[in-house]
């Protein structure tokens, strides 16, 4: 290994420990993202943070002002874009995201979510609800946009982490253990720049 890989690879480091934030190019590295600072709920396939949307801090408030709905019960949408965030530095979670939206009119009906509103945090642009090929997904998941799919026949949502070439999407499901839904199987989908 030459001397200034090494440095630039441990100033990566560096800066990342020091912000609490991760260099993309430390994170697909197995042998370097040990060394990063991690907590319960954050994991990097891709570099992407996974939350659980019935995780014990936010799973059971309730989900903007639907009175009957908590996190855990249909947080599923707000806790994939809660992911987009944060993977891209804003520094909350789906129960701090939750308070932001339903405080500044994020929820329609009060409890589904307003993709755009969100950009007003400053961290993605929404590009709206498209019906895209698998291709152009994974083309956009490769450029490090956010895409949030509509599965389980339209009753749940997942962020796209990856694509395995073979139609089906890599995912960080906020609410089951599946790693992947096929591409087949997705409704809609929501795109963030």
């Amino acid at each position: 290994m030459s001397r200034l890989f090494l440095v630039v690879v441990l100033s990566c480091i560096a800066v990342a420990v020091a912000d609490g934030s991760k260099s993309a190019h430390v994170e697909n590295n197995p042998e370097l993202v040990e060394l990063l600072p991690h907590s319960e709920n954050l994991t990097a396939p891709l570099g992407w943070v996974l939350y659980k949307q019935c995780d014990s801090a936010w799973g059971s408030k309730e989900l903007g002002s639907c009175g009957s709905q908590s996190i855990c019960s249909a947080g599923c949408a707000m806790s994939s874009v809660a992911m987009i965030l944060s993977t891209r530095g804003w520094k909350g979670n789906p129960g701090t995201l939750n308070s932001w939206l339903d405080s500044n009119r994020g929820y329609e009906g009060g409890c589904d979510i307003l993709w755009s509103d969100v950009d007003k945090l400053g961290y993605t642009k929404c590009m709206g609800a498209e019906k895209a090929t698998y291709e152009e997904c994974c083309t956009g998941v490769a450029a490090g946009h956010g895409v949030v799919i509509n599965v389980r026949s339209g009753t749940h949502w997942v962020l796209v982490t990856g694509c395995d070439g073979k139609g089906n999407f890599k995912v960080n499901d906020p609410g089951f253990d599946d790693d992947s839904y096929s591409y087949s199987t997705v409704g809609e989908i929501v795109v963030y720049h």
